[in-house]
């Protein structure tokens, strides 16, 4: 989605509120766009008219937290993402933003039980296990991490971003055949994945 395409359902959205003012939908809407622009700050401010004119709009707190995320604001942001799990306890979305934000303000222990809970709550989800694997890896845990995204191609065998970081830990740990071998699982799935061909380069170079 191009920038070009969002100035115009801005502008679009805009002109519709103007006629009516009291959408809370296009003012949801209006957030939204702010934010793929990285807008945050207006994005805060659309969305926190949306909940004016609409209390209940679980979409809009949701929004509206990850817009506080982006800005730093991850206290208010975790409110309100338990405000959306009070009134949708399965929105797995919030729980991981939660354990994002715990992260980003040095709770590593409460970021790595959720994200842990997050595997258990659904073990078929390939994408719990890649956020645990990246919160690992992020700590420097490269044997866990790589466990967690080993279960993250075992629940979705095409899931080309957690072959690329199995393979990487494999090479930083000078595994390069192994690694070569994640690398071309993954590229089987996507052969143009830019960073996975430049890592089985990377590789090729090290074997030889």
């Amino acid at each position: 989605m191009s920038h070009t395409y969002i100035f115009e359902q801005i502008e679009l959205i805009l002109k519709k509120l103007a006629e009516d003012p009291g959408n809370s939908t296009l003012f949801n809407d209006l957030g939204a766009g702010y934010y793929l622009l990285g807008e945050y700050e207006k994005a805060v401010s659309a969305h926190l008219k949306c909940l004016e004119l609409d209390p209940g709009n679980t979409k809009a707190l949701y929004n509206l937290a990850n817009a506080y995320s982006e800005t730093g604001q991850f206290r208010k942001a975790i409110a309100l993402y338990l405000e959306v799990l009070e009134k949708e306890p399965d929105h797995i979305p919030a729980l991981n933003n939660i354990a994002d934000c715990y992260e980003k303000e040095g709770e590593s222990d409460k970021a790595e039980e959720l994200f842990h809970y997050l595997t258990r709550l659904n073990p078929e989800n390939a994408v719990s296990h890649f956020n645990l694997g990246n919160f690992l890896l992020r700590q420097n845990r490269h044997i866990e991490a790589a466990k967690a995204y080993q279960a993250s191609v075992e629940a979705e065998s095409s899931f080309t971003d957690a072959y690329f970081n199995l393979a990487w830990i494999l090479h930083r740990v000078k595994a390069h055949e192994k690694a070569l071998e994640y690398a071309r699982i993954g590229l089987k799935f996507n052969p143009e994945h830019p960073d996975l061909l430049k890592l089985l380069s990377e590789i090729r170079n090290q074997i030889g």
